[in-house]
């Protein structure tokens, strides 16, 4: 899959020049290697979108908090480790420029991610509370929430023991069959 998983907030990092042919020479030699090995090149640019904040549906407010609280603490987390391998890796490629302009990067990052982190943290608190109305409505009427889908679903054993017992009948296994095995002694 080239693209982001679905229901994430995706940030791309913006190479440097210095960098990108850095990556572009490593995606090149990493997708001869692959090929040569039987598998598939990855086909995915130098400046991958990296998925940082989840924007899943909450269930309710309890799965809402704890969405929001990992957005904040990833926001605030990755703010920090940004500050601090920023200029490192600015001056490790570039030099002194390279680490101011690391510094710089590092700072905007130390303030942006974890502002966004709790945008996105009151927003996922905020939806799952809205959410929890849902789940009561939902829930009394039987329906189930279905974790991969994020939306509530009816389930009904009647209607799939039905459709089983016909699915069966039209593959000729009839009633009784099922057995075959072993014997005696």
């Amino acid at each position: 899959e080239g693209s982001p998983r679905r229901g994430r907030l995706s940030l791309t990092m913006a190479p440097t020049q210095v960098d990108s042919t850095k990556l572009a020479a490593a995606a090149s030699s990493e997708g001869a290697a692959s090929s040569s090995a039987g598998a598939a090149p990855d086909d995915e640019p130098p400046d991958l979108p990296f998925d940082m904040f989840s924007m899943r549906k909450p269930k309710n407010l309890i799965a809402g908090a704890s969405s929001g609280l990992k957005s904040a603490l990833k926001g605030v987390v990755g703010g920090t480790v940004g500050l601090i391998a920023a200029p490192i890796v600015g001056a490790q490629t570039q030099g002194v420029g390279g680490f101011f302009t690391g510094l710089v990067t590092g700072i905007l990052g130390a303030v942006a991610l974890p502002v966004a982190g709790a945008a996105v943290g009151c927003l996922q608190v905020t939806r799952g509370a809205i959410n929890t109305v849902e789940e009561v409505v939902e829930s009394n009427k039987g329906k189930d929430w279905d974790q991969e889908k994020r939306e509530w679903y009816e389930y009904n054993l009647q209607t799939d023991a039905q459709l089983a017992s016909q699915l069966d009948d039209e593959a000729g296994g009839g009633a009784g069959g099922g057995g075959g095995g072993g014997g005696g002694g």
